[in-house]
């Protein structure tokens, strides 16, 4: 991560949160954790649709702008 800038620690953890919420931004049908969600929780693949992808949508895009407000506030 030197290369591309990050050399303290606290740019280092915030490039790792950055990677972690673009992972979680639309969890759909092709992947594994919305099936795993959908199965265990007893949703059906409609209501899985609706509200485990809209959930990691929000928990995604929540996550990416605190990140962002973080860097404002810490840089």
């Amino acid at each position: 991560m030197e290369t591309l800038g990050f050399v303290s620690d606290l740019e280092k953890a915030m490039v790792v949160i950055a990677i972690g919420a673009g992972s979680a931004v639309v969890s759909h049908a092709n992947d594994s954790f919305f099936w795993v969600v959908t199965q265990m929780s007893g949703m059906d693949t409609r209501m899985g649709y609706r509200m485990h992808t809209m959930g990691s949508f929000i928990v995604g895009t929540s996550a990416a702008a605190t990140l962002f407000i973080a860097h404002l506030v810490l840089n």
